[in-house]
């Protein structure tokens, strides 16, 4: 073939330098070491996770926002910040509907993340002023709407000539009992617990049903069985709504079917790192939160 056209000739020559040039070995810049993306939290195990580092966003896997603060201020925490819970006040995250809410609306699941926990492990760093003298704080509750009490309610209790000891009380309704009701109360006395930071952990194993509490990663009530060891899997009824620093009963509106009681008051001190897992925690995973600060 004869090539007499100057533009097809000058094609040729172009392609031509382009292959001797794309044959050559061409010096390459190293690549570099590039940080790799933080391990994602885990979760199938932390459901919510509050550090209340001047926010009250939930930086679990339910990612819950807040519909409510009420006379909530920030103070130093264990780490960063902590949430100073006033007079009457309260962190609320309310259900609504059918669904929980979710910041812009990311996205929506249903309340069953909170209420079907079957194991679970709620721990918390808390800074309360002793002694409790002017009726009984509310901790936290995980609400149940048609009774007075919620499904988890944790409170300290009035005990006056206490000091610096903090009377703990913790409240359990299981809808999935076949028999009896499915309330359970355990309490405890505890010594060193107040006008200091303090982490409590709450813990039920489901497999064994075994409830523990911890002080400061001590098991101050250990391996406590429940419903004659056939309590199982922890089924929350009801449920509309969670309270941090106060009763189910003392929002407004009232989460359930009750209104207000006076003796009823909201926690005196501050709150830091708050976890919910669907996993009873180990000793040693609990001294990690402690030791850990988180």
């Amino acid at each position: 073939m004869i090539l007499n056209n100057k533009k097809t000739k000058s094609a040729l020559v172009i392609l031509a330098l382009g292959l001797t040039i794309g044959c050559q070995k061409l010096d390459r810049p190293e690549l570099g070491e590039f940080e790799r993306d933080p391990d994602p939290p885990p979760y199938n195990e932390l459901k919510s996770q509050f550090t209340f580092d001047e926010s009250t966003n939930d930086g679990g896997e339910n990612a819950l926002e807040a519909t409510e603060t009420k006379n909530v201020t920030w103070v130093d925490g264990v780490s960063g910040k902590a949430a100073r819970i006033g007079a009457g006040g309260y962190i609320l995250y309310k259900a609504i509907g059918d669904t929980v809410t979710f910041p812009n609306n990311f996205k929506s699941v249903p309340a069953d993340t909170l209420a079907n926990l079957g194991s679970f492990t709620l721990a918390f760093w808390m800074n309360g002023v002793g002694p409790v003298a002017a009726g009984a704080q509310g901790l936290f509750s995980i609400s149940h709407k048609a009774e007075f009490w919620g499904n988890l309610d944790l409170f300290l209790e009035n005990y006056p000539d206490g000091g610096d000891t903090g009377f703990l009380k913790v409240h359990m309704f299981n809808a999935g009992v076949s028999s009896g009701n499915g309330e359970e109360w355990n309490e405890l006395k505890i010594p060193g617990i107040l006008n200091k930071w303090t982490h409590i952990a709450v813990v039920y194993n489901e497999k064994t049903s075994l409830f523990n509490l911890y002080a400061d990663g001590v098991a101050v009530i250990p391996d406590k069985q429940l419903g004659g060891g056939n309590y199982g899997k922890v089924k929350f009824s009801n449920f509309n709504g969670m309270v941090v620093g106060n009763y189910q009963f003392q929002t407004t509106p009232s989460l359930t079917n009750h209104g207000p009681e006076s003796w009823a008051q909201s926690f005196d001190g501050a709150i830091d790192n708050l976890r919910l897992y669907n996993r009873a925690l180990s000793t040693e995973e609990i001294n990690q939160l402690v030791t850990g600060h988180n």
